[in-house]
């Protein structure tokens, strides 16, 4: 049974006739007649009796039928007015990454976020990547930035490899180094080394990077805090080796630079990490916006 059909029903009898009830639904006489009859056919009895072809009245079957129908049409006009109207209670989405993702990224990301989905409140925390995973797999999480060593493992999660990032060896623009074409891992056995943690993936993927190229022993400080690491390689209290979306605005200013080493250091995959349910048009938001700061960066 169409509801078109419990339509004109209803404004037949609200309005007497048939051509006042199609010209308030703004359609043809023979239209609102078919209805009719269709409705009809379709209950096997008829609901209206027609009077010198023009005066109608309800049958009994339509007197009977008349308050049900009324009721269905009021219910069906509430739901669709509830979907039309925002809810009072703002839809969370909540969102992580590791340290210097939320100073680099975040922010331009949120920025498009909010233009996109001003109805959509949008929480950030501040995780290490094996976190980031567990806490999207309890549900805590909705969208996380994170580095996965395998993602095959993530099965029951949405995967998607967003970047390569670039890793880079940086200096204050007074280090000696700074005008030198090319460096090898020699040159650099004299200079103090400012890591970040040893339990960051970068960090260990540098130290196997330099270990397999006989680089095995060399000067290092270790600080949990890159804001200081960027702070001490400015003052030329050492080397750094970082992933370039973190000295991106360094590097453009000639704050930092970037020291050309004769071995390309090795790329980082970072990955976009989305619980199972989340809105399609905030995933591709998402991914879109990422991919175009990863990639403005890596340039």
């Amino acid at each position: 049974m169409e509801l078109k059909y419990i339509e004109a029903f209803l404004m037949v009898v609200e309005k007497g006739s048939f051509s006042m009830a199609a010209e308030a639904l703004f359609i043809t006489q023979p239209t609102i007649s078919v209805r009719i009859q269709l409705l009809e056919q379709e209950l096997n009895t008829e609901l209206f009796t027609r009077i010198n072809g023009k005066r109608i009245t309800l049958t009994p079957a339509g007197e009977k039928i008349l308050p049900y129908f009324k009721d269905a049409y009021e219910i069906i006009k509430k739901g669709y007015h509830a979907l039309q109207e925002k809810t009072d209670v703002q839809q969370k989405i909540s969102l992580a990454c590791p340290n210097h993702m939320g100073a680099e990224i975040m922010p331009e990301l949120l920025n498009e976020l909010y233009q996109h989905f001003p109805e959509v409140e949008f929480g950030v925390t501040v995780k290490v990547s094996r976190d980031i995973i567990e806490d999207i797999r309890n549900g805590s999480i909705d969208v996380g930035l994170a580095f996965i060593k395998s993602p095959a493992s993530l099965k029951d999660l949405t995967v998607i490899e967003i970047a390569k990032e670039k890793t880079v060896l940086v200096c204050s623009p007074s280090h000696l180094f700074s005008t030198m074409h090319t460096l090898n891992f020699s040159d650099l056995r004299n200079e103090r080394i400012v890591n970040y943690s040893k339990t960051f993936h970068n960090t260990q993927t540098i130290d196997n990077f330099l270990r397999k190229h006989g680089f095995n022993d060399y000067k290092a400080t270790e600080i949990n805090n890159l804001g200081w690491i960027k702070m001490m390689v400015r003052k030329g209290l050492g080397i750094a080796f970082l992933q370039k979306m973190i000295v991106y605005d360094e590097l453009k200013n000639g704050i930092l630079v970037e020291l050309p080493l004769q071995k390309s250091l090795p790329s980082t995959p970072i990955f976009l990490v989305f619980r199972q349910g989340i809105r399609e048009d905030v995933k591709q938001v998402v991914i879109k916006t990422t991919r175009n700061l990863f990639e403005q960066m890596s340039g």
